[in-house]
């Protein structure tokens, strides 16, 4: 594996990484990026629970009481849950 690959930043910012690369590092779905002095490093991302991903969720009631109510738009997809 070379230590260093030239990548083409492609439109909407997305960088191909060299399949080798990928291969032996174990990436697969979501990757962690971590920005440096140095640039940027990825790496595996770690595995989220549930119970992770739901933690920053909305609070209820959380929302901003002067909100103009006329302005809020309520189809029949907003009543599904």
């Amino acid at each position: 594996m070379a230590a260093t690959e030239i990548a083409v930043l492609e439109p909407g910012n997305r960088v191909q990484l060299p399949a080798e690369w990928v291969k032996s590092l174990g990436l697969c779905g979501s990757v962690s990026l971590e920005r440096t002095g140095d640039g940027i490093h990825v790496r595996p991302a770690a595995a989220r629970t549930w119970d992770e991903f739901f933690a920053t969720k909305l609070e209820v009631g959380s929302a901003d009481n002067a909100a103009d109510t006329d302005e809020v738009e309520l189809t029949r997809d907003d009543l599904l849950f």
